[in-house]
């Protein structure tokens, strides 16, 4: 056998080595691109939820200033207004009597706050318990809730 031939013997046993690499490099490149096809979307859903958790809390807070200048002022067409110089418990839903109603300020969009308040007296003097809870997007992991609560004097 001579030079030639055996080159030519080697490269025919080497058949297909070719495809074997190339498949292995695209299955390679597959999973990387899979796992960063990954990585990025729960990037994308943790800044949706951060995004919906700081609407939420302004709808809390947003609920608490409506229903303290209510109590406060004793304001007509609010549902706190009647429980000025009483004890109530009770719940609100701002901007609305019912929970099903939003906001529909820009920034508040499809966002609701509901509203527990209490007076307490005590030996200092009567205070309102104001506890507040928004809401917004939708039910379950399409939306998130923030609660904020706060003590003020009558």
């Amino acid at each position: 056998m001579t030079n030639t031939q055996d080159k030519r013997a080697s490269r025919h046993r080497q058949t297909g080595l070719g495809l074997v690499s190339a498949i292995f490099v695209i299955t390679v490149l597959a999973v990387i691109i899979a796992g960063m096809v990954r990585f990025f979307s729960t990037g994308q859903n943790v800044t949706a939820q951060e995004f919906l958790g700081a609407r939420a809390i302004t709808a809390a807070q947003t609920g608490i200033e409506l229903e303290l200048t209510c109590l406060a002022n004793g304001l007509s067409g609010c549902t706190a207004s009647s429980a000025v110089g009483s004890v109530p418990t009770r719940w609100d839903y701002w901007p609305g009597p019912t929970s099903s109603t939003r906001f529909s300020v820009t920034g508040l969009n499809d966002c609701y706050a509901e509203v527990f308040y209490a007076t307490v007296s005590s030996p200092v003097g009567s205070f309102w318990t104001i506890d507040s809870t928004g809401f917004c997007g939708g039910d379950g992991l399409d939306g998130a809730s923030r609660r904020v609560v706060i003590r003020a004097a009558q």
